[in-house]
């Protein structure tokens, strides 16, 4: 079956061999044989319709921040989302619905200006909301799972679902929606004084430009904090700060913070995420485990 071309002929119009790095906050990655973003349900339906059909695997792309793509690329579809799916609503009071494709800091700055209160502490989280729903994305101060009353989903047939909360499990950085296409939320919120909530959104904003390399190609956190310590703290004191491989080196700002300062490969990341995690373990005998997520070939 030549699926692509079904793609196209349902007026999809893939990209074929698409390097994946102009889609991750990394600017590392490999082609996908076929990229498609889908801006409606009708799209998305279609496409994992096609895909199912030929048996071909899909990835579901989000704004690509917290993920590394091998520098062989991603074989099938890779699936991202715009248009309908970037919306944000407010059908209550306390109530915001926001598709997947809405970038996580625009979500927390429309609520703050609706004088909704929560979500303040993620307003730093470089990602969008599917992307901040399958991790759990959050911080000390706070997680999204919490907030959320319900996930509208879409499975490889193509057909939309409901998960609600009551079905819903999130733990740290992680969540039980991963096999789905998530493609909205509906979260519920504690009204406020809109002055306040922007202030705590400002600080947090701030506090974020402060410590961490927000200007430079990275995925956010590398590693995830082992109880009750924390991993830059942990890479920071084997003065690592500043080490490269290749193209590749730890944040001079932020230990837990690998960068693409040069042209870097996935290879060159893989190799310095190594180099970390041997010397962290020979040092306090803890393994780290990656918070960042590593896909392709």
């Amino acid at each position: 079956m030549d699926w692509i071309g079904e793609l196209e002929r349902a007026g999809l119009s893939p990209l074929r061999d698409e390097p994946l790095a102009r889609h991750t906050s990394f600017k590392i990655g490999g082609p996908a044989d076929a990229f498609v973003t889908a801006t409606t349900r009708a799209q998305a339906s279609a496409a994992l319709r096609i895909s199912r059909a030929a048996g071909v695997p899909v990835f579901f792309l989000g704004w690509g921040s917290n993920l590394l793509v091998r520098d062989g690329g991603v074989r099938g579809l890779v699936l991202a989302l715009g248009g309908d799916f970037e919306k944000i609503e407010f059908p209550g009071p306390d109530l915001v619905r926001a598709g997947a494709a809405a970038r996580v800091p625009q979500l927390v700055v429309s609520c703050a200006e609706k004088g909704l209160s929560g979500l303040e502490p993620i307003v730093g989280v470089p990602g969008c909301v599917g992307g901040a729903l399958v991790m759990n994305a959050g911080t000390r101060e706070g997680e999204i799972g919490p907030f959320v009353e319900e996930v509208e989903t879409m499975n490889d047939e193509g057909m939309p679902s409901a998960v609600t909360r009551s079905s819903l499990r999130f733990g740290y950085r992680s969540s039980n929606l991963g096999k789905s296409l998530v493609l909205s939320a509906l979260l519920r919120l504690k009204r406020g004084v809109k002055a306040d909530i922007m202030s705590v959104v400002a600080r947090q904003q701030q506090k974020r430009l402060q410590t961490q390399p927000i200007h430079t190609f990275n995925v956010g956190s590398t590693f995830k904090n082992p109880p009750g310590r924390f991993a830059a703290q942990m890479i920071e004191q084997l003065g690592l700060k500043g080490h490269a491989v290749g193209g590749a080196r730890v944040s001079p700002m932020h230990a837990n913070f690998i960068e693409n300062f040069a042209g870097a490969t996935a290879s060159d990341v893989l190799a310095l995420v190594d180099l970390i995690s041997e010397r962290v373990r020979a040092a306090s005998g803890v393994k780290l485990e990656l918070e960042m997520r590593i896909v392709g070939e």
